[in-house]
C-alpha cells in the first residue's frame, strides 16, 4: 500500500474513532457498524453513492449490494426520484394540515396491495409493525402474540429487565420457528388459544423457496384461532412484489407492514389492511407529527411511479438470479463451502452445515470481496441500478477474491 493511501486509510479510521467518542457503537444503526478485525478491508464510513457503486472516505469504490440495508431498490442517487424530492422540497416539508399526498399515495397502496383497505403511514418499520401489533391486541382485545423473525427493536421485547423490558411485557410475546406450524400451534395451546391476537411472520431470507407452504398455513391457522394475521414486509415489500411476499405467495394479510423499499431510500413506513381493524389507528391513536411529511410521500409516490413503468421487480430477480448463479458456480468450482440460497431479490449467504471454520471462511470471503471491490452483507440486495454488465463485473472480482482465499490457503 502506498503511504499516500495508507496516510488517508489511518484518516478515515481515526474519524471513526472519533464517531464512537459521540456516539454509541459509532452509529446510528447495529448493522452498519463496521470491524477492521474482522474485515481489514471494510469501509469504516460511506460519503457517496451512485447507482449500483458506493465510494469511502479514501475514495475506494464498491460496487454495492448492501444497498442501505435494503431500502436502495432503485440504486443511489436515482435522478427521476431525487427530481420529485426536490419538488416537493420547494412547496415545503411539513405543515400543520394534512397534505393531499397522504390519499394520493393511499389510493395507490390500496390500488396496487391486494391486502390493502386503509393505510397509515409512519417513519420506521419496527414502529410500523409497534403499530400493527397494537391494533391486532385493541381489535381481538386478547393480550398475546406469536412471532416469527425479527420486527425491529422497538417490538423485540426479550431480554428481561436488563434489556429495558419488565418480563411481564416480554412474556406477552412468544416465538415459535419458521416452517414449523406445530411450534405455533403448541404456544398457542400454552398461552390459551383465545389468547392470541396476532400471529406475524418475517420471511427468512435463507428458509424460503418458492410456493413454500407456510404462508398458507399460518393464515389457516390465524383462522382457526381468531387471530389476525400480520405480514412483516418491510424487507420483502417492493423487492418479492409491490405487495410483498403475500402477494408473491398469494396469501392475504389481515394486517402488512411496508419500508425500505416503499420510498426507495426515504424514510416512511406504512402499515396497510383491513378497514375494520385499520380504522382503530384513528382512535388508539397511532398518530406522529413527522408522518405525513411530504417528502417521503412524494418519494414513494415517485417510486411507485418508477414501478410501475420500468418493471423494476422483474429486474430485481433478473439480476439476482444472475448474481445467485454465478456466485454458486463459483463457490463449487474453487470448492468454497458457501450456498446463495433463498428468493433472488433478497438471498443469502450460507455456509455449508459441518463446514470447517465455515464462519471464518464466510468472514474471509467478505473481506476478500471488499478488497476486490464488492460490498457484501450476509443478506445480497441487487437493485434496479444492477445492469448485466455489473453483476458480470462483479463476479469477475468475486472469482478474484477467491482466488486470492486460495493462494493464502483459506
Amino acid at each position: 500500500m502506498a503511504i499516500e493511501e495508507s496516510s488517508s486509510v489511518e484518516r478515515m479510521w481515526q474519524g471513526w474513532e472519533d464517531a464512537e467518542r459521540l456516539l454509541p457503537g459509532g452509529t446510528v444503526t447495529m448493522s452498519k457498524v463496521p470491524n477492521r478485525s474482522l474485515h481489514p478491508h471494510v469501509p469504516a464510513r460511506i460519503v457517496r453513492g451512485k447507482g449500483c457503486r458506493v465510494w469511502d472516505e479514501t475514495g475506494r469504490s464498491f460496487i454495492d449490494y448492501r444497498n442501505g440495508l435494503g431500502p436502495m431498490t432503485l440504486g443511489y442517487a436515482n435522478e427521476r426520484l431525487n427530481q420529485a424530492v426536490i419538488r416537493q422540497l420547494e412547496l415545503g416539508t411539513l405543515y400543520g394540515h394534512p397534505s393531499p399526498l397522504e390519499a394520493e399515495l393511499a389510493e395507490r397502496l390500496v390500488e396496487k396491495i391486494p391486502c390493502a383497505e386503509q393505510v397509515r403511514y409512519l417513519k420506521t418499520g419496527g414502529e410500523a409493525m409497534g403499530g400493527a401489533i397494537r391494533m391486532a391486541r385493541a381489535y381481538t382485545k386478547r393480550p398475546f402474540i406469536i412471532s416469527c423473525g425479527y420486527h425491529g427493536w422497538i417490538n423485540n421485547t426479550g431480554g428481561g429487565i436488563e434489556k429495558g423490558n419488565p418480563p411481564e411485557i416480554g412474556a406477552l410475546t412468544r416465538a415459535a420457528r419458521f416452517g414449523d406450524i406445530a411450534s405455533f400451534e403448541a404456544v398457542a395451546k400454552e398461552v390459551g388459544e383465545d389468547q392470541v391476537a396476532a400471529l406475524t411472520l418475517s420471511m427468512p431470507y435463507a428458509d424460503i423457496y418458492p410456493n413454500h407452504p407456510f404462508y398458507q398455513e399460518l393464515r389457516d391457522l390465524a383462522d382457526r384461532l381468531g387471530a389476525l394475521l400480520i405480514f412483516d414486509e418491510i424487507v420483502t415489500g417492493f423487492r418479492l412484489r409491490i405487495g410483498g411476499a403475500g402477494e408473491y405467495f398469494g396469501v392475504q394479510p389481515d394486517l402488512a407492514v411496508f419500508s425500505k423499499g416503499m420510498a426507495a431510500g426515504f424514510p416512511i413506513s406504512a402499515i396497510c389492511g383491513r378497514t375494520d381493524v385499520m380504522s382503530l389507528a384513528a382512535t388508539i391513536p397511532i398518530s406522529s407529527t413527522f408522518a405525513g411529511e411530504t417528502v417521503g410521500l412524494a418519494a414513494a409516490l415517485e417510486t411507485m411511479t418508477i414501478y410501475e413503468e420500468e418493471d423494476v421487480v422483474g429486474h430485481l430477480w433478473a439480476r439476482g438470479e444472475q448474481l445467485m448463479n454465478g456466485l454458486n458456480r463459483q463457490f463449487k468450482e474453487h470448492v468454497f463451502p458457501g450456498e446463495i440460497k433463498g428468493l433472488a431479490p433478497c438471498s443469502m449467504l450460507v455456509m455449508q452445515p459441518g463446514a470447517e471454520n465455515a464462519s471464518a471462511q464466510a468472514e474471509a470471503w467478505i473481506d476478500a470481496c471488499y478488497e476486490h471491490g464488492v460490498s457484501f452483507y450476509r443478506v445480497i440486495y441487487p437493485n434496479f441500478a444492477h445492469s448485466e454488465a455489473d453483476i458480470n463485473e462483479t463476479l469477475e472480482r468475486c472469482e478474484q477474491a477467491l482466488a486470492s482465499l486460495k493462494s493464502r490457503g483459506v
